[in-house]
């Protein structure tokens, strides 16, 4: 059976990665904090919204084309969030609701709060109470998380904007994290009374090639690949990342479909044929695929080195 007969028919390879000496799947597609590769940018993007929140300087915005990682940064966050008993978390995976009252209802509810339907106005003001209860009485930290925040309707974007009006002389009473596509920038920049309380922008850009190596590496390594030990032809690596033009869920995507497809053929080494029939699967056309950056520097037999990124994200 061909890949793209596995892929349409929603077919896939049980444990596949055992085929490599791998205990886990390294390239499975959620947001596994087992998996998530603090690289230096998403390291400085986590640095910086800490800092936001250990200040309490209300709202920080983080951007990204779909598939550059915003999930696993938010997961990251909220696995540090959790484990700190001084703070209290909610989060919102979907924004789209049909009223401000629906919206407000929401927030509460994420935090543990059973509003009853009342005019906004009501809501808002038992929001206040609660948060200045929590954030002041209490001395805790609020954080709002909310997932693509490029849904938020206007109205829900004003509605967050009254709750940041909310704050004590030394901080906000509520920390918003929004996670959102790069149109939301253009929204929040359109309304300049809600543009002027973003504390900070972070934008997630695409990976370049070193950083694509780093994260397959890093994956593989985690999933229990043995030290030495080659899953990717130097080719096949190559393509691999060009064709995921720095887009780490695509880069996972292919990576797990390419090492389907040598499993099913019985080979322990994936090589360029492989790559190729994940392209084909995902109807990406190879003659479209550029280069990202340079090539990797070789070793004196021709494989790639990267052993500065297995120091760097050694197992753990």
């Amino acid at each position: 059976m061909t890949l793209s007969a596995r892929v349409k028919g929603s077919i896939s390879m049980p444990n596949y990665y055992r085929s490599f000496g791998l205990e886990r799947d390294p390239f499975i597609d959620t947001a596994d904090p087992y998996f998530y590769c603090e690289l230096g940018t998403l390291r400085k993007a986590r640095e910086r919204i800490a800092s936001a929140i250990g200040a309490s300087r209300g709202l920080t915005v983080v951007l990204g084309e779909p598939g550059t990682g915003k999930t696993s940064l938010s997961g990251a966050i909220e696995q540090t969030l959790l484990a700190d008993d001084k703070v209290v978390l909610g989060k919102i995976l979907d924004p789209t609701f049909a009223s401000e009252t629906e919206f407000l209802i929401a927030v509460g509810r994420v935090f543990g709060l059973a509003l009853p339907p009342r005019s906004s106005a009501a809501l808002k003001n038992a929001l206040k109470n609660f948060f200045f209860e929590t954030a002041v009485l209490e001395h805790r930290t609020l954080v709002l998380i909310v997932d693509e925040a490029q849904n938020l309707s206007d109205a829900n974007l004003e509605a967050l904007r009254m709750l940041l009006n909310y704050h004590v002389p030394q901080r906000k009473l509520l920390n918003i994290l929004l996670f959102g596509q790069s149109e939301l920038e253009t929204r929040i920049g359109d309304r300049g009374n809600l543009g002027d309380r973003v504390d900070g922008w972070i934008r997630l850009g695409r990976l370049d090639e070193a950083m694509a190596g780093a994260v397959l590496d890093f994956r593989l390594e985690r999933a229990g690949l043995p030290p030495g030990t080659q899953v990717f032809s130097p080719d096949a690596r190559a393509l691999l990342i060009d064709a995921a033009a720095g887009v780490p869920r695509r880069l996972t995507m292919l990576a797990h479909l390419a090492m389907e497809e040598a499993a099913d053929r019985a080979s322990t080494l994936v090589n360029v044929d492989h790559v190729r029939a994940a392209l084909t699967a995902r109807g990406i056309d190879e003659r479209r695929v550029v280069r990202i950056g340079i090539a990797a520097k070789r070793d004196g037999d021709g494989a790639p080195r990267f052993d500065f990124f297995r120091r760097l994200f050694a197992r753990r």
